[in-house]
């Protein structure tokens, strides 16, 4: 599997994991400026996705976290770790568990 399908596989898994959650989701084309915006009334989330060996420089975080404040938007990053998806809030570095998605 190349890492775009990987890639496109976790956004799909990411994007029904926020929809049963009560968020509208939108993938972005080409993933620019970012993976997903996931939306519902008084909160909006903004998801990079990374799968496989991809991984999230320092210059890219400080763009997402750019963009989520200009958007005052909760910005999250999505990985697969061992067959889970992890969520990380990049603000804090804290993980995000599913069900407290409404937390955010």
């Amino acid at each position: 599997m190349s890492n775009y399908e990987a890639g496109r596989r976790l956004e799909y898994r990411v994007r029904d994991l926020f929809r049963r959650n009560g968020f509208f989701v939108i993938r972005a084309a080409q993933s620019k400026p970012i993976d997903l915006v996931c939306l519902r009334p008084g909160q909006s989330v903004l998801v990079e996705c990374k799968a496989g060996s991809s991984f999230l420089g320092e210059r890219r975080r400080r763009e997402l976290l750019d963009l989520a404040s200009q958007a005052g938007a909760t910005v999250v990053l999505a990985r697969r770790r061992s067959r889970k998806v992890e969520l990380t809030n990049l603000v804090d570095g804290s993980v995000v568990e599913p069900k407290t998605l409404s937390r955010l």
